[in-house]
């Protein structure tokens, strides 16, 4: 069961156990919210060869651009799919864990750290015009803070996406990465951009 930890609580949003109760709407519905955690870097992110969540190679302010408008995609899937089936059982529908995951991880994190984020961006943009964004970002002075928050989200988020396959019975298109060949790819990423493992 996915579950957010953050400082001294810890909350467990999971997934009611449905089994073999669901039709097909609910699993088109648990498809769709799959598809838009597992392709945005945002939302589950990049693993080194340790398995640690890193940031190599992605630029800040777009990734926080793709939070919102997953925020706004998770709105718009939980208009989309009927609540009829609700009923006495509110936790068996999917728009509650929906609602949850926007209410409890992605919304807390989006009002920390947006808006002071962008706001020292622009400052930064201006004062070192000359610079790429990598080595900019690098110089915001809350980093490491936003980052370790940005990564209890990100592990919240990929054990959601992996209990939504589980027990929707989806594809796990997660699973189908060749070995190696992200860790490849970090690493010249890393190369290029001048990163440590960020």
């Amino acid at each position: 069961m996915p579950v957010f930890t953050k400082g001294t609580f810890s909350i467990n949003l999971g997934l009611v156990s449905i089994g073999g109760t669901f039709d097909e709407e609910d699993r088109q519905c648990a498809w769709e919210l799959y598809c838009e955690l597992i392709s945005r870097v945002a939302l589950v992110g990049k693993e080194n060869e340790r398995g640690e969540l890193v940031f190599a190679g992605e630029r800040y302010d777009q990734s926080l651009d793709s939070l919102h408008a997953f925020f706004r995609e998770a709105r718009a899937l939980m208009r989309r799919y009927p609540v009829g089936k609700i009923g006495g059982g509110q936790g068996d529908h999917l728009g509650f864990f929906i609602a949850a995951l926007l209410e409890v991880v992605i919304r807390p994190f989006l009002e920390k750290w947006q808006v002071s984020y962008r706001h020292w961006w622009q400052q930064e943009c201006r004062r070192l015009p000359q610079a790429s964004p990598f080595e900019r970002q690098r110089n915001y002075p809350r980093l490491e803070e936003m980052l370790e928050d940005w990564r209890r989200v990100r592990r919240f988020c990929r054990d959601a996406a992996k209990e939504l396959a589980r027990q929707f019975e989806l594809p796990d298109a997660m699973a189908i990465e060749p070995p190696g060949s992200k860790q490849q790819w970090l690493k010249e990423i890393r190369t290029l951009i001048g990163e440590g493992d960020a």
